[in-house]
């Protein structure tokens, strides 16, 4: 228990049962021994109060002999206007302060001074929250993170030493932050420091990179291919992952090679050529594999059978599909066939849905017409189906599987849909358990994504119980302070 925490737990029970507690031997230990007041109440509540400036300030204080610190650069972005920042202690721990974070940065300003402790603690127990702060951080922000260790997170300054002084989060948010102004650069940036990172610092590192990753990043290949025998099982993943998702890369042609070998198509039909119905057979693999381990083939022991349908899923679902398809010169009909024959299909949906390989999505469909993640990546007109129907029957774990996926702001007439339904459906609930939980899942989900411009429903009926009037207010409400923030940002209707 710190020093606050322990000034905390005496407020709570009293100074008359308590004692003050000895304050620690750090410096704000050493600042709040000087504080004292004739009552043990008022030195209780001084001593709470220089640890409360202590947080806002962002750093204990400095022995007497230290030089104060340098200043903080002066700022390059405009300051939120209050128009915009008005709502923001509304949402400040919500699910909708990412909104307001994100319509910031999109609109090319930096939070108030004031509010940077508060946001910057938010972030620090949210790392989701993190990429969204640090752009609207502003100069004064970054400057103020270095002084709290808990605060590591946010890109360190610019210079020579930032990456070498920087922690392991630090150096994440610093290389994205120089990913987004120059791809080239933070490809150098892992180049150079990745091959000597430790495994924690190559772990958040590569799953940055993963979040960004584009064909360009095929020049990373050789690096890639050095940590698929890294001592860390997590970092072998993340790389053999990047390497899955580069389809020109050596480990894809590696296991394009392997399904070749492994699957032989019968003869064409009459016509000559081979259709979606054309069988497979597989030859299990004879003699060892000089790169089983490094591509994270499965254990080859057991029956020949059996490793033969093991190593066709692992490469169903580890192989880039444009790598597969090249492989044999099949559709991706013929593919899916393939994965039909040998009760695979969900190996190569997971390939499709990672790769985000449409003209597999759209293949898939017709085996998988359901599968809410190969709806988003096929074409939109199944989806759209799919979420007309599924409000049509009133199928709230239909809607979960469909909507879920989809980031908002939905369609105004999607949202208008699930709004109506909602409102129809809660009517006679007298707690959430009797409307069921997911449709208060639903409803949750439409506060944080329904389109805030979608025209509210008509009112409940006059006999709705007390809880569904409330849980229409809370959802109502939500939408229009969503309303408000975009229309303070100036997005309209969007």
């Amino acid at each position: 228990m710190n020093d606050h925490d322990t000034l905390l737990a005496l407020a709570l029970l009293g100074t008359a049962r308590g004692t003050l507690p000895t304050p620690g031997p750090g410096p704000l230990g050493q600042a709040a021994a000087h504080v004292t007041r004739p009552a043990a109440e008022g030195t209780l509540l001084a001593r709470a109060a220089l640890h409360a400036l202590t947080h806002a300030a962002g750093r204990t204080p400095d022995p007497a002999s230290d030089l104060p610190p340098v200043p903080a650069p002066a700022e390059t972005l405009p300051e939120a206007p209050g128009r915009a920042t008005r709502h923001l202690p509304l949402v400040m721990g919500t699910p909708h302060l990412s909104e307001w974070l994100t319509l910031c940065a999109q609109a090319g300003w930096r939070v108030p001074p004031a509010r940077l402790p508060e946001l910057l603690d938010h972030a620090s127990n949210d790392s989701h929250l993190r990429p969204l702060l640090t752009p609207v951080l502003g100069e004064r922000g970054r400057w103020l993170a270095r002084f709290n260790p808990d605060w590591a997170f946010t890109p360190p300054p610019p210079g020579d030493d930032a990456w070498d002084t920087a922690t392991e989060a630090g150096r994440e948010a610093l290389w994205r932050s120089v990913r987004e102004r120059d791809p080239h650069a933070a490809r150098a940036l892992l180049q150079q420091h990745l091959p000597t990172e430790r495994a924690g610092s190559r772990k958040r590192l590569l799953a940055a990179l993963l979040d960004t990753l584009t064909p360009d990043d095929h020049a990373l290949e050789p690096l890639l291919d050095t940590l698929t025998t890294a001592r860390s099982e997590d970092v072998r993943t993340l790389a053999r992952t990047a390497l899955h998702r580069l389809s020109g890369s050596a480990q894809n042609a590696r296991h394009a090679a392997r399904f070749a070998a492994l699957v032989s198509l019968d003869k064409p039909s009459l016509l000559g050529r081979l259709t979606k119905q054309t069988p497979s057979t597989l030859t299990p693999p004879t003699g060892p594999d000089e790169h089983a381990t490094r591509d994270g083939l499965p254990d080859p022991a057991g029956k020949e059978k059996r490793s033969a349908t093991a190593l066709l899923e692992h490469l169903l679902e580890h192989t880039h599909p444009d790598a597969l398809l090249t492989a044999l010169n099949i559709p991706p009909a013929t593919l899916v066939n393939i994965a039909r024959q040998h009760d695979h299909l969900n190996a190569l949906a997971d390939n499709a849905v990672h790769t985000r390989h449409a003209p597999l999505a759209t293949a898939l469909l017709h085996d998988l017409p359901t599968h809410p993640f190969l709806l988003h990546i096929g074409p939109p007109e199944p989806l759209a189906a799919a979420q007309k129907q599924a409000l049509h029957d009133r199928d709230p774990e239909r809607l979960l599987a469909l909507l879920g996926p989809q980031p908002g702001p939905w369609p105004s007439d999607l949202s208008a849909a699930l709004l109506s339904i909602l409102r129809d459906t809660i009517g006679d609930a007298h707690y959430a358990a009797a409307w069921g939980y997911r449709w208060a899942q639903l409803a949750e989900l439409a506060a944080t994504h329904a389109h805030p411009h979608t025209p509210h429903p008509d009112p409940l009926p006059a006999d709705a119980t007390d809880y569904a009037h409330r849980t229409m207010t809370e959802l109502l409400g939500t939408l229009e302070l969503r309303k408000q923030m975009w229309n303070d940002f100036g997005k309209g209707r969007g």
